[in-house]
């Protein structure tokens, strides 16, 4: 198995999502050079989407990537649209309160993921606390600027 990219992010692109898109997709061609085989990917917001139709398109061109959803909550399968490989969702979710479920769902892609790209617009949130947790666990962070 290759290396595993997964992506954290504000759930909001404030009308950037063409711009994004574009840098996504060359990030993630460098990373497939470079070993990537697999993309951990969410569905919470615009980000999280975006990220997983880039790595979708992506297969066309590379199809021996995976893209994989990480999961929260059981009933999200009937949401995504992206035609993905699998879908995974982390023991220690199974059993989590439902408001912690997205901090340890973030924990393990962390935990298990090589680089994170990451589009922080604001100190604060989810993905921002996301992206402290990856750093203190050094982990390879790719920012989105």
């Amino acid at each position: 198995m290759g290396k595993i990219c997964s992506f954290f992010g504000h759930a909001d692109l404030y009308g950037q999502s063409n711009e994004i898109g574009q840098k996504l997709r060359q990030i993630m061609i460098d990373l497939i050079e470079k070993g990537v085989d697999t993309f951990y990917v969410g569905n919470h917001g615009e980000f999280d989407i975006l990220a997983s139709r880039v790595a979708c398109d992506l297969k066309t061109l590379y199809p021996n990537i995976q893209v994989i959803v990480v999961l929260c909550y059981p009933n999200e399968l009937q949401y995504l649209k992206c035609s993905f490989n699998d879908f995974l969702m982390p023991p220690e979710i199974e059993m989590a309160p439902k408001r912690a479920c997205i901090v340890k769902r973030n924990h393990w892609v962390a935990d298990n993921s090589d680089y994170i790209v990451s589009y922080i617009k604001y100190k604060m949130g989810g993905a921002y606390t996301a992206i402290q947790y990856a750093q203190k666990h050094h982990k390879k962070i790719i920012e989105l600027k």
